[in-house]
């Protein structure tokens, strides 16, 4: 099974340049019959692989401790789930799954792309492969999962997988960040085909609107499970600890965000064109760096794959990206310039493009805390590290400018926003928010920033909420309130509005976080101390006994355990026993 693995991911790469020749040849020729040819082997390349790791995952069910990968990340005592999983506990099998979703979505692409433009497609395969490509080469020729340990030797057994990563979360959380990271190359390669082909209308943003939410969506499950697998795995006090790869995981999303948000602007008034071009290949790009900081060994993670020489290929093949992306802009500048112009600071275009430059300036202050140590090592020869207190000094008042924006930006008008349209959408949110300020004051929360961002939550959900009430009256008017009642009028609306009260429902769930985030950082106790067993500490109004520490012992680790009491400090009574 290993050399049908092997050599079927050979044949998915020499398939992936049989369809960027093919592909390019029909865009220049105009050829039907090489772009079939073109479309054929994107097809074939998205079975191939998935045979591939078909194969992989079978000699990872069965224990073929010849393959190396498989003895490195196996044993035979694992439970089937995570022989599975293992898959992509390294780098090699994780290599392999980015391939096989990417080839996947390209498939998929190819096999819908004779309903799409004709002049756009052949350009769209060719980005595609050569997208498959490069992660194919790496594939084959620098990390190849089907090399074997030592000729003519089995092992009887493997080493395992790392016990940390022995967790349901583990076995779902990896696979959703790569469908989030995969999937945005599409949008990237509908982008870069408009480009290429002139067709420059909005035509390749609704084509690619599906795809950039559904990719969204899976990076924005990934973070969230990987955010709780840290919660229950690891010593970190919390989900989020602003760790490089943690880091390279959100910096994609923000970037996606960003996107959502504005081309809706150019669908509707024919603007930031050459912006929105640079938004999607920007998080395509930032894709790549997220996968070279993780398995380059530039920084020190727990995520992070062991130190290897393949980042230089991840470097190059972002200069080719932007590089490319540069020329053709360039080419195409008077195809790409804004019919319009923003006409006032208070509309919801400027309210929009507000939102792009926060979103981009949380990332570009990420990007530089992740890099700083390097820089910092490459000029001084003295690695520098930034933590948590960075990230938070500059990120937090930027989300809170955010979550203002969030409340601000769908309400207000197209253009230009009058006076009395503003009163009407937020002066009670804007009084109501004050008055639960002072009242949290009162109630002893006298922290600046916990105050504001509990503030801002309650802000943005009466201005959705007063939104859904005047929506509800229109509907309920035109139709006669004798026959409506509310709840009718609402369901109407919901329907009518789909979209518009979708996006809602998202900023809902981003005010859960908001709130959930600031109540669990902004009001905790944190202490580092030493116990014995049957000695007690207190934090806050906890006091903490250690009962006991136990070691178990299974088939396929060790692990040490720590007994717990909870009291509480005044009463005494036992409110929780916690390992």
């Amino acid at each position: 099974m290993a050399e049908f693995g092997h050599y079927t991911m050979c044949l998915a790469w020499v398939l992936c340049l049989l369809g960027m020749g093919a592909g390019a040849f029909a865009g220049i020729r105009g050829s039907t019959a090489w772009f079939l040819t073109a479309r054929s082997a994107t097809i074939l390349v998205a079975v191939s692989t998935c045979l591939v790791l078909f194969a992989l995952g079978h000699a990872f069910y069965h224990s073929d401790f010849a393959l190396q990968y498989v003895w490195q990340y196996s044993n035979r005592a694992m439970p089937p789930v995570y022989r599975i999983a293992a898959i992509w506990g390294g780098m090699d099998g994780s290599m392999l799954l980015w391939c096989g979703m990417l080839a996947i979505s390209a498939g998929i692409v190819a096999w819908r792309s004779v309903s799409y433009p004709r002049a756009l497609m052949p350009w769209v395969l060719v980005v595609l492969n050569s997208a498959s490509c490069f992660f194919l080469t790496v594939t084959v020729f620098l990390t190849n999962p089907f090399r074997y340990l030592h000729a003519g030797y089995i092992p009887l057994d493997g080493r395992g997988l790392n016990p940390l990563l022995q967790n349901p979360l583990m076995a779902i959380h990896p696979p959703l960040l790569y469908l989030g990271f995969t999937t945005l190359a599409v949008p990237y390669a509908f982008c870069m085909g408009a480009l290429a082909s002139k067709q420059l209308s909005n035509e390749w943003i609704r084509l690619t609107r599906s795809w950039t939410l559904i990719a969204w969506g899976f990076l924005t499950v990934g973070i969230v499970l990987g955010g709780y697998w840290a919660y229950l795995e690891l010593g970190w006090g919390g989900f989020w600890a602003w760790d490089p790869v943690e880091n390279a995981s959100f910096l994609p999303w923000l970037t996606a965000t960003a996107f959502l948000h504005s081309v809706m602007i150019q669908e509707r008034k024919n603007m930031l064109k050459t912006w929105n071009v640079w938004l999607i290949v920007l998080t395509y790009g930032l894709t790549v760096f997220g996968t070279f900081l993780t398995r380059s060994g530039v920084v020190q993670s727990v995520h992070a794959f062991a130190e290897t020489d393949v980042g230089w290929v991840f470097l190059l093949y972002l200069g080719i990206l932007f590089g490319t992306a540069l020329v053709l802009t360039l080419m195409r500048r008077s195809e790409l310039r804004s019919e319009r112009h923003i006409e006032s600071f208070f509309s919801r275009e400027a309210a929009f493009l507000l939102n792009n430059l926060v979103l981009l300036s949380i990332c570009f202050a990420t990007i530089w805390g992740v890099l700083f140590p390097i820089l910092s090592e490459a000029v001084t020869g003295t690695k520098q590290t930034v933590g948590p207190p960075f990230f938070n000094a500059v990120n937090v008042p930027l989300f809170l400018g955010l979550i203002f924006l969030m409340g601000i930006g769908p309400l207000i008008a197209w253009r230009r926003a009058n006076l009395h349209n503003l009163q009407k959408s937020f002066v009670l949110p804007f009084v109501t928010a004050l008055l639960l300020s002072g009242i949290l004051v009162w109630a002893g929360v006298n922290e600046f920033y916990p105050v504001l961002a509990y503030g801002l939550c309650w802000f943005v959900l009466m201005t959705i909420f007063g939104e859904l009430h005047r929506g509800t009256k229109t509907v309920r008017a035109v139709q006669s309130q004798e026959q409506v009642g509310y709840v009718s009028g609402l369901r109407a609306l919901l329907r009518r509005h789909r979209t518009k009260y979708g996006g809602h429902l998202v900023h809902l769930g981003v005010l859960v976080a908001t709130i959930g985030i600031t109540a669990s950082m902004a009001h905790k106790y944190e202490r580092e101390f030493s116990l014995d067993v049957g000695e007690k500490t207190q934090i806050g109004r906890f006091q903490i006994e250690l009962t006991g520490i136990e070691v178990d012992k299974t088939r396929n680790y060790e692990s040490i355990r720590a007994v717990t009491s909870i009291y509480d400090a005044q009463s005494g009574e036992l409110l929780r026993v916690l390992e």
